[in-house]
């Protein structure tokens, strides 16, 4: 059973003494703090700096050229065309190329990178957005039950119903105050960001969190205004140097060792698929490492706290562009993509109608926080081994007598953390309604069309074949029940109550804006798709739980 969490008040009430604002109300000294941080760092990993520096005005000229954005500063091409100049003069005299210039010409690059990549935070734009997204999500999740404009807009009471949190609240609030906490959550939306920090303010009650923002979002000059105050940092996936990725990689260890907490995606992108994330990205979760390392060396009593945080939806609305990317990817010369004619007014009329007569929610759930090597903690910070025994951190960063820097093993310990990260990914994934049913039906139509492959059955649409309403509940009741004795993950109090009750909301919340239903009951209470590859991606959701035993044996 999941327990809701009692969280009527925020923490820290006054903006002013968060976290976040005190990080950036430093942000000329931590600015000049991540410049000799960078360049320290990029003279350790790289003997030849005169061929970094050389490759990156090479790199950059390319990129200003070919791939300009908006958001780009005014003087973009002519910098680097005369940082390039003033470089080749340098070379040509070759009595004046002399290690203190090249250093020279990288610092300069390192503080330009650094005063794009970190953004700002101010508690009157933060105070906005937070009316502001409560209006939208009042819109999003809640349908109009009364004529009246007014009531009809739902109220904050109602909409707080509808977002749902589990998972180790109260254990978080104790542990934000005195430590610093990194969120790794699973991705499917690019709405996740935003929701999740509606969540950590709303639900939770702890203060706002950093995380990274794609630069080519701050092109819209509006938005731009408002994200630079929002505590984001900027990342250009355009630049691939190694001064700027050393300078990023650079800002997420310092800005932690800093005390300023983060959100992650360890994915990296979007599930694709729809499935939770197996494999992650180590380049953020080594930065977590790194800054561990820094406070032990610093004897800094604050710990860094890795929380995974597991995203339940009922419907994505880039889902169908998504799992169309990832057949197209996994297929290759097997899958070929069948396209439907759709207008743009008819999409945008099943939606506007769904947003005001339908109602859906969402599930944010929490798991159990680790530190960096995995291990469990207490309320306090405090790590135990999987026996219980207590974990002293700084053993696992000393060399002899002291603590010392190594890559090799903190990769391995990189390695450690994305495994447990994971685990949790999946031991506390909490069955919805949608995901059961979407689950549960494709499996028999792959029953259905077992002489064909999946590539030939997502593109099927409208398809004649239905699923009867037996098979339905004997499949629903066979998974409930599995997932009851193996506790491979955990089941939502809507499928709990039943696979009647988990088939009857599922179906009202499954993919609930798209304009074409992944699962509907017919007049007959029989059921079919009208979009297969919508269904399949939904489906995914519970893949890689071991759950296709269930139609394996029937």
């Amino acid at each position: 059973m999941i327990i809701q969490p009692n969280t009527s008040h925020h923490i820290i009430e006054d903006l002013k003494e968060w976290p976040i604002t005190r990080f950036y109300n430093r942000r000329g000294e931590f600015i000049q703090a991540l410049n000799d941080f960078a360049f320290k760092r990029l003279g350790n990993r790289e003997k030849d700096l005169q061929s970094v520096l050389e490759k990156t005005l090479y790199l950059e000229a390319i990129r200003a050229k070919k791939e300009p954005w908006k958001v780009d500063p005014v003087d973009d091409k002519t910098y680097w065309k005369k940082l390039g100049q003033q470089l080749a003069k340098s070379v040509a005299n070759e009595s004046d190329t002399t290690k203190k210039e090249v250093n020279k010409f990288i610092k300069r690059i390192i503080n330009r990178y650094s005063e794009e990549i970190v953004g700002g935070f101010q508690p009157k734009t933060y105070r906005f957005f937070r009316k502001l997204l409560t209006s939208v999500y009042k819109r999003l999740f809640l349908s109009i039950k009364a004529p009246y404009l007014i009531k009809a807009w739902g109220n904050y009471e109602d909409l707080m119903k509808k977002m749902h949190i589990s998972g180790s609240v109260d254990q978080i609030r104790k542990l934000f105050p005195k430590h610093t906490v990194i969120l790794v959550p699973t991705h499917f939306s690019n709405l996740d960001s935003i929701l999740l920090g509606y969540f950590i303010d709303s639900k939770l009650g702890i203060p706002a969190f950093s995380w990274g923002a794609g630069l080519n979002l701050y092109d819209y000059e509006l938005f731009a205004h408002y994200m630079n105050k929002l505590g984001t940092y900027r990342v250009d996936r355009r630049k691939k140097n190694p001064i700027y990725l050393e300078t990023l990689k650079s800002m997420t260890t310092l800005s932690i060792h800093f005390g300023l907490n983060n959100i992650f995606f360890p994915g990296g992108t979007r599930s694709r698929s729809g499935a939770l994330e197996s494999k992650l990205k180590l380049g953020l979760l080594q930065s977590t490492i790194e800054a561990q390392r820094l406070n032990i060396i610093e004897d800094k009593s604050e710990k860094i706290i890795i929380v995974p945080v597991i995203l339940g939806y009922h419907f994505v609305l880039e889902a169908a562009g998504l799992i169309e990317q990832q057949l197209q990817y996994e297929g290759k010369e097997k899958y070929t993509s069948i396209k439907y004619k759709e207008s743009k007014l008819s999409k945008i009329s099943v939606i506007t109608s769904n947003m005001m007569t339908r109602g859906t929610d969402v599930r944010v759930h929490f798991c159990q926080p680790m530190d960096v090597l995995g291990n469990k903690v207490d309320e306090d910070g405090n790590s135990f081994d999987k026996n219980g025994m207590p974990i002293n951190l700084a053993d696992y960063f000393t060399l002899g007598n002291e603590i010392q820097n190594n890559y090799q093993r903190e990769r391995v310990y990189t390695e450690i953390l994305s495994k447990s990260i994971v685990k949790s990914f999946y031991s506390e994934n909490i069955i919805l309604s949608s995901h059961l049913i979407a689950f549960t039906a494709f499996n028999l139509y792959k029953k259905l069309y077992s002489d064909i492959s999946i590539y030939d059955l997502v593109n099927k649409s409208r398809d004649k074949k239905t699923i009867s309403h037996e098979d339905m509940m004997v499949s629903m009741k066979s998974i409930i029940s599995h997932v009851r004795e193996t506790n491979v993950c955990a089941l939502s109090e809507e499928v709990e109550k039943g696979a009647e009750h988990a088939l009857n909301l599922g179906l009202k919340k499954l993919g609930l804006f798209h304009r074409r239903k992944p699962l509907y009951r017919t007049k007959s209470n029989e059921y079919t798709s009208e979009s297969l590859k919508l269904l399949y991606y939904y489906h995914n959701r519970l893949s890689n739980f071991g759950l296709e035993i269930i139609f394996a044996n029937s």
